[in-house]
């Protein structure tokens, strides 16, 4: 009874993962949309200021609740603002600057370069995370299914200069968070995800105010309806919850694995359109959609 009962919790264990990766998937997958709704009222950088502050409050109040206790040390403090900097201020800034000239759809499809910069930068930060030809085939195949789901929509036919800026910036971006995916892959063994997360938001929201400050003093925000409920579900649930379901992830499987995240967002972005709005599901997407998933599972497969 007892081996039953074990093999039981084993079992539950081991679907864990799986849920919480579809559950980033489908948190994520809808950030795009919800940033582009609150770029209709708020300049960028201030509507990213106030959503990271806003998650930072919500993951403090949660560690209060847990009586949990962040670490004081200024050398760990220093770690945390370089942290915050590089893996949310650094990509959020060109996310954010980028979709005010690009769609949301395009946006998530050029982030999704993503896996590329971690497979190149693992190299050389990651030598744990050793390269192998399944990493390779595994990105690649998910590289090309979201080619396909979008082959009939990436037309350049009418870029312009803006357009061009704001596709450089988003293609920018995850170089950034690739650099915060390692950086948290090596800090995860040291650090609890709660602290990975609250502190470096903090920080990364003072940064995000400056910038705000030097660059958006011209600016007319308007504080409607759709820009505050952008930013409390990002602030919720597109930053808080989802960020500690990510390192939490990321501190028992691969750096290259978590970013393939990257490719399954803008097709589930479409499927939320189909749910949703009555969108047709095409045949490229579920095409797309299946070459993804096998790559995800070959990287995922042990070697």
């Amino acid at each position: 009874m007892l081996k039953k009962e074990n093999g039981n919790r084993s079992d539950y264990q081991n679907y864990i993962p799986a849920f919480v990766f579809s559950s980033l998937c489908l948190i994520w997958s809808s950030t795009w949309m919800v940033i582009k709704i609150g770029l209709w009222s708020l300049p960028p950088f201030l509507a990213a200021g106030i959503r990271f502050f806003i998650a930072f409050l919500f993951l403090s109040l949660y560690a209060s609740l847990l009586k949990f206790r962040f670490p004081k040390g200024q050398k760990t403090h220093f770690f945390f603002i370089w942290f915050g900097i590089i893996n949310f201020t650094g990509g959020y800034a060109l996310v954010y600057w980028g979709e005010n000239y690009i769609s949301s759809g395009l946006a998530s499809v050029l982030f999704s370069v993503m896996p590329f910069y971690v497979l190149i930068l693992s190299i050389w930060l990651l030598p744990q995370e050793k390269l192998s030809i399944k990493k390779v085939l595994g990105v690649m195949l998910g590289f090309i299914g979201l080619i396909i789901i979008f082959s009939d929509q990436l037309s350049l036919k009418e870029l312009n200069s803006t357009h061009l800026y704001g596709m450089v910036a988003v293609l920018i971006a995850p170089l950034f968070s690739s650099l915060g995916t390692i950086a948290g892959k090596k800090a995860s063994n040291n650090y609890h995800p709660i602290t990975l997360v609250t502190l470096p938001m903090f920080y990364a929201s003072l940064s995000f105010f400056g910038l705000s400050i030097l660059f958006e003093r011209n600016t007319q925000p308007i504080f409607d309806f759709m820009a505050i409920f952008s930013i409390l579900y990002l602030a919720l649930f597109g930053t808080a919850i989802a960020f500690v379901l990510f390192f939490w992830m990321l501190r028992n499987t691969s750096a290259v694995l978590m970013s393939m995240i990257t490719f399954v967002t803008p097709p589930v972005a479409l499927l939320w359109g189909w749910f949703i709005l009555d969108e047709h599901i095409t045949y490229l997407l579920v095409l797309g959609l299946a070459a993804i998933l096998i790559g995800i599972f070959i990287v995922k497969k042990p070697e």
